[in-house]
């Protein structure tokens, strides 16, 4: 049916009743009346206005189709023919100029079932449908924003799973689809309950919590509970990797234990005065000043670290001195030994320096040894006598008939207090003289071994005193009388600490007399006991007879950085007949044990690119491809603190030698480790080439990491030979474009895939390219990939043949 145009009746503009109109009126949508020809009978103010008409122009009596597009015309005329046809509702949408409308056409029949009139309503979606979209981006750049993020970004639902995760989460832990959030993140947890995520879920609230994962890396952790674009309740969390600088804290605390105790100590004090106090600004001004004493007490100690070690090394310059213009070898000698007990005393000052935490801590063990109490008092005259001559003071010593001449104790503690409290009497005296005198309170009426006794020690001087009000502060640590006194004479002020711990150690206590201008009197006491002669005698006889134990000739491996260490040590062996190969460092030591048999290692702890400690674990890795992973490995090594022994045996090495190296310690360790490889492990064969140590393949082994279930690991099998070769490809252009990030993370791919179906040597060579990429060594790393390129390639062809079997 063709509708034609023609005016409506004018009946029609009035037809509608009161409440028609004011319900059409009322709406804020555009509505309108029309009839078959499409001539607006009444129309309401939004219709008004959607049409636009000029100025003047009303809506009503007007021809819908003249005030429409032609496109837009045709296409209303259509529908509004429909709906006349059909005599029902009509609902379609349209574009017209930009604007998104959806028109409901209601045809109005009269009582002859004719429809004379149509109800046109018209809903503009435009600004919802452009709210819709900038939704859409906004989402689309948050998510990019998380996207791009240095750090971990995940959605975690209620029911534990992760259904986000951003690109930074993805590297570090995988995908997180079909996993909870225990799996994903591979937690050691007891409880969901109590993990913070959980917590903020259930309180609404955010938290925050720093969490280190099974492979060490440390994360601070932001919980932000909120609901999703769907309505449901969610926990966005947001972390930010901080092991380097949890690493670097860790490492300045175990540098600076002291300080960081000082230092945490402090803060406690001031948050818990900030929360008392009122007077916040009083008790900032007062805070601003313990910190800036704290950081003068720090500085002065580490400006002046020298004070405690100057004396025996001017004691080892100046007999060494003596020495070199002296021809007499009796004379020459008895310096040597002077240069010799010098060189002990200040090894000795130098690790009770490292140590004075656990000596301040009580947990520094004091030895009980038999020791000539004369010999103790006149090594330290000796070793300051050179330093009071210059000065042109009088150093003497006494020590009384009373006092028996062997005693039982901690002869090098005791010697410390002594070495502190001369040194600080001949530093503080211009002239005149200083004396040191040996008493013992109650002379023992038996002086069988092991009888107690207690000794008293003082130190008289005739110096610049100390005035009254600084006599107790000069005990603590890093603390002088005055500054002009740090000025002129230096020390660190750490002495007469240090000497207060150990004679409480030794159950005595450390006094002081002194007089401003006259002098002063340092004098404590030990809890001793008589020694025994015999074993003393005994303990030097074996001494002197200790001689250089017969080696057979072997042939050593040395690791080592400094090149005056391998110098020394390379010295050391050659004179005796052995053969020496010098290396710098792990990775060198690594190849070199690939090529040749050894029967010693030599291993420096502390190198570049590969440590002493990360080169033995590689070494004893039974797919590690060296000739001998049993290969006796000694450390040569400065760390020689409590702890660093067990720790060394823990990585796999058998002995360690301390530095600085002595001739007898050094000989002795080689003569107790040669051939011990041969007599822990299994007889060596005749050496070959290069030999496979162990098995490269382990199927049966990775069959029962699967459960039994061969066809699981027929399936692993089918991935490794799909998606390994794929990464090779990927490691070697990441390695030849220097992607050390990506070549790394595709080693450790490898690697773990490797070790799934039992390729434990290409999984071996995988892990050191993955330690090499990580250290960004490419000469070594280039090595490392030809091998493992090979291993890999030999692998795939024995997967392929063995495939789902073991």
């Amino acid at each position: 049916m063709t509708i034609k145009k023609k005016p409506a009746r004018p009946t029609s503009y009035v037809a509608l009743d009161e409440t028609s109109r004011a319900l059409m009126d009322s709406s804020v949508e555009s509505a309108f009346v029309m009839d078959v020809s499409g001539y607006v009978l009444a129309a309401n103010g939004a219709a008004e206005k959607l049409f636009d008409l000029k100025p003047g122009q009303t809506l009503q009596q007007s021809n819908i189709y003249d005030l429409l597009p032609k496109g837009a015309a045709d296409s209303r005329k259509t529908k509004i023919e429909e709906a006349i046809r059909e005599v029902r509702s009509v609902r379609f949408e349209e574009e017209i100029d930009g604007r998104s409308l959806v028109h409901s056409i209601v045809p109005v029949a009269n009582p002859w079932g004719e429809v004379a009139r149509l109800a046109v309503h018209t809903l503009d979606l435009t600004k919802l449908r452009r709210t819709d979209e900038d939704l859409r981006r906004e989402q689309q750049r948050q998510i990019f924003f998380m996207e791009s993020l240095p750090g971990i970004v995940y959605h975690l639902y209620p029911d534990q799973t992760i259904r986000y995760a951003n690109r930074y989460f993805r590297r570090y832990f995988g995908s997180p689809k079909d996993k909870t959030c225990r799996e994903a993140l591979n937690c050691s947890s007891d409880s969901c309950a109590s993990c913070p995520p959980m917590e903020a879920m259930n309180t609404d609230r955010a938290e925050e919590w720093d969490w280190t994962d099974s492979q060490g890396r440390t994360f601070h952790l932001q919980c932000s509970p909120m609901t999703d674009s769907a309505g449901e309740r969610m926990i966005m969390v947001l972390g930010i990797d901080i092991t380097a600088r949890q690493q670097a804290e860790d490492a300045l605390k175990r540098a600076h234990a002291k300080l960081e105790d000082r230092v945490k100590k402090r803060t406690e004090e001031l948050e818990e005065a900030n929360i008392k106090l009122t007077n916040k600004s009083t008790r900032l001004i007062s805070a601003m000043k313990k910190a800036d004493a704290a950081t003068r007490a720090k500085s002065s100690f580490l400006a002046n670290m020298s004070h405690e070690i100057r004396t025996p090394l001017n004691a080892v310059l100046g007999m060494s001195e003596l020495a070199l213009t002296m021809s007499d070898p009796e004379r020459k000698d008895s310096y040597l030994k002077r240069v010799m007990e010098a060189g002990n005393s200040l090894l000795s000052i130098i690790n009770d320096i490292l140590d004075f935490s656990k000596i301040e801590a009580r947990k520094l063990a004091l030895e009980a040894i038999d020791f000539d109490i004369n010999r103790t008092v006149d090594a330290t005259v000796d070793l300051h006598m050179l330093l009071a001559t210059d000065k042109g003071l009088n150093l003497t010593s006494t020590v009384d008939t009373s006092v028996p001449s062997v005693l039982e104790g901690d002869s090098s503690r005791l010697r410390q207090i002594l070495i502190n409290l001369v040194s600080n009497a001949i530093k503080f005296t211009e002239s005149g003289d200083v004396h040191i005198a040996v008493t013992v309170d109650t002379p023992p009426t038996d002086i069988k071994p092991g009888t107690p006794v207690t000794v008293t020690f003082k130190v008289r001087d005739t110096g610049i005193g100390i005035h009254k009000d600084k006599q107790k502060t000069i005990f603590g640590s890093f603390l002088q009388a005055d500054d002009s006194i740090t000025r002129k004479h230096g020390g660190t002020g750490l002495g007469l600490a240090i000497c207060t711990l150990l004679v409480k150690l030794m159950g005595g206590k450390l006094t002081l007399e002194s007089e401003e201008g006259k002098g002063s009197a340092f004098s404590f006491t030990a809890n001793l006991r008589v020694g025994n002669p015999e074993t003393l005698h005994a303990q030097e006889q074996d001494l002197i007879s200790t001689s250089i134990p017969e080696l057979p000739e072997i042939k050593v491996l040395l690791a080592d950085d400094n090149p005056l260490n391998r110098e020394l040590a390379t010295t050391l062996l050659t004179e005796q007949g052995h053969t020496v190969i010098a290396v710098e460092n792990g990775i060198q030591a690594l190849e070199a044990l690939k090529e040749e048999r050894f029967d010693l290692v030599l291993m420096d702890v502390q190198m570049p690119i590969m440590d002493g400690v990360s080169a033995t674990r590689a070494i004893r890795a039974p797919q590690s491809g060296v000739i001998d992973p049993s290969v006796p490995i000694l450390a040569l090594t400065a760390h020689a603190l409590k702890g660093d022994r067990e720790r060394f045996l823990e990585a796999g090495m058998d002995d360690y030698i301390a530095k600085p190296i002595t001739m007898n310690n050094f000989y002795n360790a080689i003569a107790r480790n040669v051939g011990k490889g041969q007599k822990r492990h299994q007889p060596i064969q005749t050496p070959q080439p290069r030999p496979d140590n162990g098995q490269p393949y382990d199927r049966i082994t990775a069959l029962d990491m699967l459960g039994g279930k061969k066809g699981l690991l027929a399936r692993m099998d089918a991935i490794f030979l799909r998606d390994v070769p794929g990464e090779m490809t990927e490691l070697t252009a990441a390695f030849d474009g220097q992607n050390w990030d990506t070549a790394m993370r595709l080693a450790h791919s490898i690697k773990g895939s490797s070790r799934t179906v039992g390729a434990l040597k290409a999984g071996a060579v995988a892990e050191q390219v993955e330690y090499l990429c990580r250290h960004q060594d490419a000469s070594s790393a280039k090595k490392e990939l030809k091998s493992l390129e090979s291993e890999v390639k030999s692998a795939l062809q024995y997967i392929n043949l063995t495939q789902g079997s073991p």
